[in-house]
C-alpha cells in the first residue's frame, strides 16, 4: 500500500483498531451516567456492550481466515487466534 503497510497488516491494524474504538465510546458513555435517563443509559450501554462483542468476534474471525490463509503473523504482535 502507499503507506507501506502491507495488505494483511491493514486487515490486522483495521480490525484491532475498530474494537478499541467501541471501547473508548463505550467508557465516555459511562461517563454521562446520571446526567442522562437512567432507563436510555441502560439501553444504549447494552447496545455499546453488543457492539463491543460483535466487533471483537468479527475481529478474531477475520484476522484468524487471513492469517491462516497468508501465515503472516501480527507486526505488532497482537494475538491472532
Amino acid at each position: 500500500m502507499r503507506s507501506g503497510v502491507t495488505v494483511i497488516q491493514h486487515i490486522y491494524d483495521t480490525h484491532f483498531a475498530w474494537v478499541e474504538q467501541v471501547t473508548r465510546m463505550r467508557q465516555r458513555w459511562e461517563r454521562l451516567a446520571g446526567l442522562i435517563d437512567p432507563a436510555v443509559h441502560e439501553r444504549v450501554a447494552e447496545r455499546l456492550d453488543e457492539q463491543s462483542r460483535g466487533a471483537a468476534e468479527w475481529r478474531d474471525q477475520i484476522n484468524t481466515y487471513f492469517f491462516r490463509k497468508s501465515g503472516v503473523p501480527d507486526a505488532h504482535g497482537r494475538r491472532i487466534h
